[in-house]
């Protein structure tokens, strides 16, 4: 293994992302890692800066292990990926570079059990402050059982894509939102898209999914008054076959508590194939 130098952080060029790819596809225990970097390609040809690609002084090279940057207004998000199990090159890249000390807020985004660990590690050994550290299952399904979905809509709905506008009306029911989250979601809804069902009645939007920045399945929910009716049941099969056409296995990640979310999830023939971590820090100091 190569060992990296003094400024960590290296922006890995865009022509080398597909070969990183590749190397985790020949190693699947962390199914959503190839999709970060095909879906990563295909958006910083839309806008460059929003997401970056970094490793510890080239370290992909050799163990894989890379950063990914997004940038989103008033918040960033960064995923971290490694094929050494010891770590040793995220540490390092977490402790010895200047480029991650934001003064915006910072979530470790679905860091997967692997680099969990030394992700705590370095939140303790830094002082930094956890505002939120919620336990994440990993559901993949194949994406040749993705593109076999039947969409079936229910008579009362429609089927439409998002537009940035309708940012407001996920943000008012996301459980999770925070200061300035629904530019965020605005943001994520032009750059990589969702999808959501609308009443024909109203044009009410009653449920609705986003693929995430990551091009992962993410932010799927239903209004509380129109729940059990097999509403994401249809977006989440819509937003899987969108991800499946794209040559890539579907992945989402459940809260560990949300039983019945993990109960559709596993209808549709998705597995269960261990488990991530969202830290969201106030501030890195």
């Amino acid at each position: 293994m190569s060992e990296c130098h003094n400024e960590l952080l290296m922006n890995i060029p865009d022509e080398d992302l597909e070969k990183l790819a590749d190397m985790y596809k020949e190693h699947g225990e962390i199914p959503y890692a190839s999709s970060v970097l095909t879906n990563g390609i295909r958006v910083r040809k839309k806008r460059s800066f929003f997401i970056r690609f970094m490793s510890p002084g080239n370290c992909w090279k050799d163990d894989g292990t890379f950063f990914a940057l997004m940038e989103f207004p008033h918040s960033y998000d960064l995923a971290i990926f490694t094929l050494d199990k010891t770590c040793k090159n995220v540490y390092e890249g977490l402790t010895r570079t200047k480029r991650l000390h934001f003064e915006r807020p910072l979530i470790f985004y679905a860091v997967h059990n692997i680099v969990y660990p030394t992700v705590l590690k370095i939140v303790q050994e830094k002082n930094l402050q956890v505002e939120t550290d919620n336990a994440y299952y990993i559901f993949t399904v194949s994406k040749e059982k993705a593109l076999e979905f039947n969409i079936d809509c229910p008579e009362e709905v429609v089927l439409r894509k998002l537009t940035p506008a309708h940012s407001t009306t996920v943000d008012k029911h996301w459980p999770h939102n925070f200061a300035h989250s629904q530019e965020f979601l605005s943001s994520l809804i032009e750059l990589v898209g969702g999808w959501g069902l609308f009443l024909k009645s109203n044009n009410e939007l009653v449920t609705w999914g986003l693929l995430t920045g990551l091009g992962q399945l993410g932010m799927i929910q239903t209004v509380e008054s129109y729940q059990k009716r097999g509403y994401a049941s249809v977006i989440t099969k819509v937003l899987s076959k969108k991800i499946a056409e794209r040559d890539e296995d579907p992945v989402g990640t459940v809260a560990v508590k949300n039983v019945a979310s993990q109960n559709m999830f596993e209808k549709l023939g998705f597995e269960n194939k261990g488990q991530c971590n969202y830290v969201n820090l106030k501030k890195i100091i």
